[in-house]
């Protein structure tokens, strides 16, 4: 509803890295992921401009408790695909080195989309300079 909204609104805008998470053997905790991870698109859609996309990793917790499982495996799989996320299952009380993998992989993510961002600027503003340079001696060249 319009409350969940308002709780993402701020943080999607000046995150550099999502981490979604929900809970395998919760239905709710699945459905309420996939809104989260629909309105992370629509921001970063509003917001990019054509930037490198944001990490996102859609994690589905409880791995233990399989036998009691609500979502799929594969489900989790294809909603990530649709918004371009990765995706994996854990189970956070069971294996602790999961989740520190998955934190330095979205951490290395995030390091390389920030470096290809500032490439990015560096770049246009290297143009943006040239042309600045042109006009002026440009202009200068022909009054003489």
């Amino acid at each position: 509803g319009v409350e969940s909204r308002c709780i993402l609104e701020e943080p999607v805008k000046w995150a550099n890295g999502f981490i979604v998470v929900y809970n395998i053997s919760d239905r709710t905790s699945f459905l309420i992921a996939k809104n989260i991870l629909c309105q992370i698109r629509e921001v970063r859609v509003e917001s990019s401009r054509g930037d490198a996309e944001v990490p996102v990793c859609l994690v589905g917790n409880k791995q233990d408790l399989c036998h009691v499982r609500q979502v799929h495996e594969e489900e989790g799989r294809s909603v990530a695909q649709e918004n371009q996320c990765y995706f994996q299952e854990i189970s956070a009380a069971e294996n602790y080195q999961e989740i520190a993998n998955l934190f330095t992989k979205l951490i290395r993510q995030v390091m390389e989309h920030l470096k290809v961002r500032a490439d990015r600027r560096r770049y246009s503003g290297s143009k943006s300079m040239a042309k600045l340079i042109n006009n002026v001696f440009g202009k200068r060249r022909k009054s003489v």
